[in-house]
């Protein structure tokens, strides 16, 4: 019976397995006769950034078996690059020779991987592909179905393996260093994991050969599915390659040997994929004189698209790793490690739906790994449910609050609404007493003018005689009984001189000033180019005297030009 429940769970499974592959990156270690290099890898919207990298010599071995018996001077050397590159995780990808490895892509009969898990397990499967005499237990196995066939009932399995005790030579000096390894890859593999950094996917059939003293191979991987041809380099050319000196006769009788090699590898690809397959081939080899390495590859492989793999093409780098880059004449010594970089650590199973070589890892304990990584990541999926709980119990109580406080808090808003116009009306209500207090005196000022009415014309007839030429009214008026206000024009400055002078001797005029002058805005043709526009006032002592008769007011011989008298009598 199909359990209802198996669906869920595959989807929660599938959501643990991108989480933990996003969340735990790796270092890559690139272990080599001579040099161990290091670099850490992030990925961005925008593409990878190059993030930590180093690189130390060991020392000229040029033999992968110096790797076994001098394991103390590149523990010592990996342990300083963990230092000097300031490494921020433990998590390490390491890679073994390919020729420490068994690689295989066979076609079987129909099988589910439980069934292919105990053929293994019972050495059937085990014999009959790679029919050898060593024990089973005496390998690290790691198999992947590249694709199933139901109509033909046949599936295809890339199986790759390799002793224990040569897997055991890399994961022992990386442990005794520090790290803590969780892949196992080929390093042919890493390679080729290398292109995962370039931004812009090649569409095309990519063949990688890699030339040293030590691998040399041709890989093409097509449809998940890998070739390996194995490039054959007798000791006398490992030497010469070892060397550098591939210049004269014997470097071209070499590259002519290799060369050869290699198009018999692309014609074995050709029988078995069909013509014209191979788009473009990628070379990369510690070769130091890279361009003379370069054109005798181009002229042997006449007609392939031979580019050397520059791994930093579409990688973000910052500046300070710039100078440890540019230190290698050749950068295509960096490919393993990035492609190293580029892997996760896969504890759920993610990768079993990605097939092909995207996910070999021959680490021995690989299960016991993937538990301790599968609890650190279901620690925080604990934690981040726990957050969630907490977060919707909060939601909750403060939802539950705003309702069940909902009707208060109308109310307290009322309040304050009524309180808020009772401080308008207030303000208002001082206004009004404000206005009423200001009409009041303004009524006072009305009745004293009303009673002194004789010596308010007196005043202002004293004024009208007093102007100068040269002076024109605007507005006369009073500010209070004791205040006179005068605004005009004049000609000049003189002239508002003088009409303050002739002000001040006035008997019912104690004291005349001038509050403003400005340049006129729009002078007249009487008034002159340079006419001032002025406002004086003047402190007045009018004394209601009935006895005394208004002032008759004489036209002065210039006379003042009022155009308008706001008195303000209040009549």
């Amino acid at each position: 019976m199909n359990n209802p429940f198996q669906p869920l769970l595959k989807a929660f499974i599938d959501a643990l397995s991108k989480y933990s592959i996003k969340q735990e990156d790796v270092v890559g270690v690139d272990i080599t006769p001579d040099y161990i290099r290091v670099a850490q890898l992030s990925e961005k919207p925008n593409g990878w950034l190059l993030e930590k990298m180093g690189y130390k010599y060991v020392s000229d071995h040029g033999d992968l078996t110096d790797i076994r018996d001098h394991q103390d001077e590149y523990v010592q050397k990996l342990r300083e690059l963990i230092v000097s590159a300031n490494l921020d995780t433990a998590n390490a990808a390491i890679s073994i020779p390919i020729t420490s490895a068994i690689v295989r892509t066979v076609t079987l009969p129909l099988m589910t991987d439980e069934e292919i898990e105990s053929a293994i397990q019972y050495d059937s499967l085990w014999n009959n592909i790679l029919q050898l005499d060593e024990k089973l237990d005496e390998y690290s196995i790691f198999w992947q179905v590249i694709r199933r066939e139901t109509s033909d009932n046949t599936m295809e399995l890339l199986f790759v393996a390799s002793k224990l005790s040569e897997i055991n030579h890399y994961v022992q000096i990386a442990e005794r260093a520090g790290l803590n390894p969780v892949v196992v890859d080929v390093r042919c593999f890493a390679i080729r994991n290398a292109l995962k950094t370039q931004k812009h996917n090649f569409n095309g059939t990519t063949a990688i050969i890699e030339f040293g003293p030590n691998e040399n191979y041709v890989l093409i991987v097509t449809n998940d599915s890998p070739f390996i041809y194995d490039v054959y380099v007798s000791d006398n050319d490992r030497a010469l390659i070892q060397s550098g000196e591939l210049s004269g006769e014997q470097g071209d009788r070499l590259y002519d040997r290799f060369a050869g090699q290699v198009l018999q590898a692309f014609r074995a690809y050709d029988a078995k994929f069909g013509k014209n397959m191979i788009d473009r081939v990628l070379v990369v080899s510690q070769v130091e004189d890279k361009n003379e390495m370069m054109h005798q590859m181009r002229k042997c492989l006449d007609g392939y698209g031979i580019e050397l793999f520059d791994p930093f093409s579409e990688l973000q780098v910052p500046m300070n790793l710039d100078e440890i880059i540019s230190s290698e004449p050749n950068t295509s010594v960096f490919t393993s490690v990035l492609g190293l970089a580029v892997r996760k650590v896969d504890i759920f199973g993610y990768y079993k739906y990605v097939t092909g070589v995207n996910n070999v890892n021959l680490l021995p304990n690989r299960d016991v790994m993937r538990g301790i990584e599968r609890k650190k990541v279901l620690s925080k999926v604990g934690l981040i449910a726990f957050g969630v709980v907490v977060a919707l119990f909060v939601v909750g109580t403060l939802m539950y609050q705003y309702f069940f406080n909902n009707s208060l808090s109308a109310q307290y808003q009322t309040a304050v609404q009524i309180e808020n116009q009772l401080q308008i009306k207030e303000a208002a209500l001082a206004n009004l007493k404000a206005q009423k207090s200001k009409y009041a005196q303004m009524l006072d000022a009305s009745k004293e003018f009303k009673s002194n009415q004789v010596g308010t014309y007196e005043l202002l007839a004293a004024v009208n005689q007093s102007v100068p030429g040269g002076v024109w009214f605007s507005t006369i008026s009073f500010d209070s009984p004791s205040t006179l206000v005068i605004k005009g024009d004049a000609a000049n400055d003189q002239m508002i001189v003088n009409f303050i002078d002739r002000l001040q001797k006035l008997p019912m005029v104690e004291r005349a000033s001038l509050q403003n002058m400005t340049l006129s805005g729009t002078p007249s043709l009487r008034k002159g180019g340079g006419a001032k526009q002025f406002e004086i006032r003047c402190n007045v002592n009018v004394i209601a005297d009935p006895a005394i008769k208004p002032i008759t007011v004489s036209p002065s011989a210039e006379p003042a030009n009022v155009q308008t008298v706001k008195t303000a009598l209040y009549i």
